[in-house]
């Protein structure tokens, strides 16, 4: 016999934390990586219209990027900064 659990999947608080974290620490910068810091800021905003529909799965997918973009939008900033 198999069983097979059907929990719903929990809001992703961590990973939309992560994100907003991710994107205020590459605001300063976001002269120098415009594109990749808007990205993230467009994809959190769709996590979080993911998550106001109830749709736990598609908004933690859509935080997880928008961490991502930010990240790639700080180093690549950080990158251009130092050889300034």
């Amino acid at each position: 016999m198999v069983l097979a659990a059907c929990a719903t999947e929990p809001a992703p608080a961590v990973e939309l934390a992560a994100a907003r974290a991710a994107i205020e620490q590459a605001a300063p910068v976001a002269e120098y990586a415009p594109k990749e810091l808007a990205a993230a800021q467009t994809k959190l905003t769709l996590a979080q219209n993911a998550l106001a529909r109830g749709d736990n799965t598609r908004a933690r997918r859509l935080a997880q990027q928008a961490e991502v973009d930010a990240r790639l939008a700080w180093a690549l900033a950080e990158n251009e900064r130092s050889r300034q």
